[in-house]
């Protein structure tokens, strides 16, 4: 994708107001721009996520990214304003807000671009969002035969909400898997401009191995930047998705002032390196390709046993050797 283009999608979902239960402007944007790509179709479950789904061809659909259309904000709740979200107790000043009809968000910048590193108010998680819709866009500009979803969900800030809605109901055929695509606090030695995290697992959870080896793999053949760690400062939509038994992995950009907190007071943008987003995209569109191109079976967990297997053979000489030196 052309860099500007990339930037002046990315302007545009970032500068969204939103918060949760309040994400009804990012889903008017996110139906704005699916509306004008041929091979996407869109719909809404029961509790308002939403679930867009990339065609072309007939190709049988295995990935689903996902990203939620909210972020830590106030409401208000029977005449008065409320805090939803994670930030500190002592950081909740309300003369601090602007707010948006019924819900309120941080006065800070919308969008700023400095020296390659993106300032908002909101990058968790809409940067994810944007990379998803970018992620369409890339796919309908090569005329990719492929199948893949992507999810936008809702109230993630205050306990995953959405998505475990979503699970109990689970709306996609058999054998799809979830990745969840966030913004993430630094932890395990991942640094913010070093590529995208293909995540490990979080805070509470392990992710599964087969689909993070599917990324792991896809990064590695198409020479994508990325870095590969435990984040744990946090917890994703992945954890709730392997609750119900739905394999999950995830991959995050590093976030810097997560939650809007810098690290000793006050309230600032969150910030993110735009080449990590831009990576972002990159590794999820090449994960795509590469699946919808293989055989079936030829999964990375399949490759890696015949590798494995290939040692055991090829070192089975030693072996005969030393056996005879084992007593009887």
């Amino acid at each position: 994708m052309h860099h500007q283009t990339f930037v002046s999608l990315l302007k545009k979902v970032v500068s969204t107001p939103t918060a949760p239960y309040h994400e009804y402007h990012v889903a008017a944007l996110i139906r704005e721009l699916i509306g004008e790509m041929a091979n996407v179709s869109l719909k809404e479950d029961s509790y308002g996520n939403l679930i867009a789904c990339y065609r072309r061809g007939r190709k049988r659909p295995r990935l689903a990214f996902a990203a939620h259309m909210d972020h830590p904000g106030w409401v208000k709740f029977r005449g008065k304003p409320e805090f939803l979200g994670w930030v500190p107790e002592e950081r909740q000043d309300l003369k601090l807000v602007e707010w948006f009809g019924n819900f309120g968000m941080w006065k800070l910048k919308p969008f700023e671009l400095k020296d390659g590193i993106v300032h908002s108010r909101v990058c968790d998680d809409l940067v994810g969002c944007a990379s998803i819709l970018a992620m369409f866009m890339e796919l309908e500009e090569k005329g990719t035969e492929a199948t893949v979803y992507g999810l936008f969900t809702r109230a993630e800030e205050v306990g995953f909400v959405g998505a475990m809605e979503m699970a109990k109901k689970w709306p996609l055929p058999e054998g799809v898997c979830f990745v969840s695509l966030e913004t993430s606090a630094a932890r395990g030695g991942a640094e913010q401009g070093k590529g995208p995290v293909i995540r490990v697992g979080d805070r509470i959870s392990v992710f599964d191995d087969a689909v993070t080896a599917e990324l792991v793999d896809a990064a590695t053949e198409g020479k994508i930047k990325h870095q590969r760690a435990l984040l744990d400062g946090g917890a994703c939509e992945a954890t709730a998705l392997n609750l119900y038994g739905i394999p999950a992995a995830g991959i995050s950009v590093i976030l810097g002032n997560y939650h809007n907190c810098p690290p000793k007071k006050g309230i600032i943008e969150e910030n993110i390196a735009l080449s990590d987003a831009k990576d972002l995209v990159k590794l999820i569109t090449a994960t795509v390709v590469r699946i919808s191109e293989r055989k079936a079976c030829d999964s990375s967990k399949a490759k890696l046993r015949k590798r494995l297997e290939k040692r055991v053979r090829d070192n089975s000489k030693y072996e005969r050797a030393a056996r005879k030196d084992w007593p009887a």
